[in-house]
């Protein structure tokens, strides 16, 4: 009963200890610069394509590259892109030609998604505890297609067992499932002997033996529970899913298109689990990592995974590519500020904030040129 009070606490928390400055977003489609809104992504390449943004600037593309309005794409013969926009209609760019991005306008509203940790923006600062705890990876702050998930945690050092219990809330307070197992490793597969059903909120508990839980974690804006999509909405994704799989693309092509479907459904697990399949076969984009940074960061609350990616995205990205260097170095930043790493992340806002101002983006130069401050007067 403690447990559950617990979870109902952590779920109905409004007093939070994290807040992001985080970007009103679909899946994919994150950038926001220079008072424009990204509107599509590249999401196949075929030959020697470039980018010519309406700022000036010309680049290589890679797969996930973001396109705003007034970017002008340019194939060389033989070469091909297909382009997939944030209302998910697909177009292609054929070999020689020169076209003008034809996706539709997306909106400051259509950007704000209302499952991110803060959305508006609130200018709070990130928390994160480096302390030894069996912090959920997954699922957490995600609705999901399946009724048998795998739960995996952070690997906690000296415990032998983590007790791993799965507890669920409907709106009216009462408990419809409560599942326990020990195991050694750091993840287990729910059985499905109690059933996770639509309209319940499930929160996974982990317990290290010996050591924390889970539980020690701070709070978030929403909690850090689970669900499970409705049967309704979950036929529509899987319908969609399977269109997009018939598409005479690649694979890699196809995964981004779903990825965002998944996104846009709050299928963030999926979305993840889609783009770590893609870098793990190879497929190495800047635009790609810094996505799972934002997914991780402003989704899941997860800062160290999403560290990871950021920086990986950093090193990667196209010195040509303001809009991406500019996003991949804030979220850079936003994660070393939360490990506590604040000389690195002065170097980080500082070099976003460079890339903002070559961008003609003075609403986020005024807001960099604040943190900054702040941060420096601390």
């Amino acid at each position: 009963m403690m447990k559950c009070q617990q979870f109902m606490a952590i779920s109905l928390s409004l007093l939070a200890t994290i807040g992001l400055t985080a970007p009103r977003w679909k899946m994919g489609i994150a950038l926001a610069t220079a008072g424009r809104l990204a509107n599509g992504q590249i999401i196949q390449i075929k030959g020697e394509v470039q980018i010519e943004r309406s700022h000036g600037s010309i680049l290589s593309p890679s797969p996930g590259t973001s396109l705003y309005p007034g970017d002008q794409l340019l194939t060389t013969n033989g070469a091909q892109v297909v382009v997939y926009c944030a209302d998910s209609t697909p177009w292609l760019v054929s070999a020689g030609e020169t076209q003008l991005n034809r996706c539709a306008r997306e909106t400051e509203e259509d950007k704000c998604n209302s499952n991110l940790v803060d959305c508006p923006d609130r200018g709070d600062k990130i928390a994160w505890s480096n302390a030894p705890i069996p912090y959920l990876i997954s699922p957490r702050r995600t609705a999901l297609l399946t009724t048998q998930p795998t739960l995996r945690w952070n690997r906690v050092p000296g415990a032998t067992s983590y007790t791993v219990t799965v507890e669920g809330v409907t709106p009216q307070g009462e408990v419809v499932a409560n599942w326990t197992t020990q195991v050694s490793e750091t993840q287990v597969v729910y059985s499905g002997e109690s059933p996770l059903n639509p309209g319940v909120e499930y929160l996974a508990i982990i317990q290290a033996n010996p050591g924390a839980s889970s539980l020690d974690e701070p709070s978030r804006p929403g909690g850090l529970h689970f669900t499970v999509l409705d049967h309704t909405q979950a036929e529509i994704v899987r319908d969609k899913a399977a269109e997009i799989s018939q598409q005479d693309w690649e694979d890699s092509a196809k995964a981004l298109a779903q990825v965002q479907l998944y996104a846009e459904n709050h299928l963030i697990a999926a979305a993840i689990a889609l783009l770590e399949e893609l870098v793990a076969t190879g497929v190495e984009s800047a635009p790609i990592y810094r996505r799972l940074g934002e997914l991780y960061l402003y989704e899941l609350a997860l800062v160290p995974q999403a560290n990871t990616y950021y920086t990986k995205a950093v090193a990667l990205v196209d010195a040509n590519d303001l809009e991406e260097q500019a996003a991949a170095l804030e979220g850079l930043a936003q994660t070393q500020l939360a490990l506590d790493q604040n000389d690195a992340a002065i170097r980080s806002f500082n070099l976003a904030l460079d890339v903002y101002q070559r961008l003609g983006d003075g609403e986020r130069v005024k807001q960099l040129e604040t943190t900054l401050g702040d941060l420096i007067n601390e």
